[in-house]
């Protein structure tokens, strides 16, 4: 069964159509890939489907449906839901990476609380537990030094440390869906390779899909089981990788 299903999704920001019919489906465990170029609706999509985009902007989800199979087997369509329901799915059912990472994390607290305190919110374990689950993390991320680093400030790690900080964030609460929004921009071609060789490791141990967005055609080859192209807010081509 389809886990998420994406029909006819249309985004404007006033006049400007940034997402124009976009359709696409991800099945259970496998890597989509979206590409495009900068502009194209790709990050638009992905907030979307997140219901982010509206949120700030003058962004409006003119049209569509988002699909989510939920764990009881229903389906439940996300652009339809209020704001506590989006809420208790963002960062539990389905959770997001994001380009930057050092505008994502909060610069005010250690990443290990920001950690603890998704899984307080999801999971309603206390501090302690929390903070044990937030340890347990690093170590799945393999982040050196965890014992030291649980209690860095998002300012004191490097690109790749705090890129893995928001691999841990996003996988705490073992989603069924991860959207990865370029998850290797910020970082050198070494680093980039450690870190899509860590999602694809992660990816089989916690049985979950990846919605892959990236401008890079080799990123997609290395990762993707299909991919669509994305061009001016459409999909102008899908299909199988290879």
């Amino acid at each position: 069964m389809t886990l998420l299903s994406v029909t006819d999704l249309t985004v404007t920001f006033d006049e400007f159509t940034a997402v124009d019919s976009v359709s696409f489906t991800i099945e259970p465990g496998e890597t989509l890939g979206v590409v495009g170029e900068s502009g194209s609706g790709k990050s638009v999509t992905a907030l979307s489907i997140m219901r982010l985009v509206e949120m700030g902007t003058r962004a409006k989800i003119t049209r569509g449906q988002v699909e989510l199979k939920m764990h009881d087997g229903s389906t439940l369509d996300l652009l339809g839901q209020d704001e506590p329901t989006m809420r208790s799915i963002r960062g539990n059912q389905i959770a997001m990476i994001f380009q930057e990472p050092l505008t994502s994390l909060n610069p005010v607290y250690p990443v290990g609380e920001q950690i603890a305190e998704s899984v307080r919110i999801h999971q309603g374990l206390g501090r302690k537990a929390a903070a044990v689950r937030a340890r347990e993390m690093f170590d799945l991320v393999r982040i050196p030094e965890a014992d030291k680093r649980i209690g860095q400030y998002p300012h004191e790690m490097s690109g790749g440390m705090r890129q893995r900080v928001m691999i841990a964030m996003a996988l705490a609460n073992e989603p069924d869906l991860l959207i990865a929004d370029e998850p290797t921009t910020a970082v050198d071609v070494t680093i980039q390779a450690q870190i899509l060789n860590l999602l694809a490791e992660l990816q089989q141990q916690l049985s979950m899909s990846i919605l892959l967005i990236t401008h890079d055609l080799d990123v997609v080859r290395k990762t993707s089981n299909r991919l669509y192209v994305m061009h001016s807010g459409t999909i102008i081509e899908h299909g199988q990788t290879e």
